[in-house]
């Protein structure tokens, strides 16, 4: 963590901490409109097959929104933790520091841009079917 200076690692963890504030309000929000809105409700009173896929899609989408919002909190409890351990900003792939420019974009990044550029490639999955 020795390439970022005093103020780049102070802004960053500003950023970090304020986008674990702003994920962790989110999951707040989105569980007591949930809390708020149960199923019966959503499917409505007399329900058809209709009015329950469209309530079983409203819950389904909800709670994929709670899982992207936790796992960015998770990242961001993984980023804060390299930085009390001085690893933060330090690509997982070479080793070499991530560029400033890229940590303030994206403060929870684990690789430099040629890294992850090399990762999507490898790991990237075209279109394919699940059935």
């Amino acid at each position: 963590m020795d390439h970022l200076n005093p103020t780049q690692r102070k802004t960053l963890q500003r950023l970090l901490h304020e986008r674990d504030e702003a994920a962790r309000a989110e999951i707040r929000a989105k569980a007591a409109e949930r809390a708020e809105a149960p199923y019966a409700e959503l499917a409505g009173g007399v329900t058809d097959e209709a009015d329950e896929a469209a309530a079983d899609l409203i819950v389904d989408v909800d709670n994929a929104m709670i899982g992207m919002d936790l796992a960015e909190v998770r990242e961001i409890t993984a980023a804060l933790e390299r930085m009390k351990n001085h690893s933060y900003g330090l690509c997982a792939g070479c080793g070499e520091p991530i560029a400033y420019a890229r940590l303030h974009a994206y403060p929870v990044a684990t690789r430099c841009t040629r890294c992850q550029s090399v990762h999507e490639r490898t790991f990237a999955s075209g279109p394919h079917s699940t059935l």
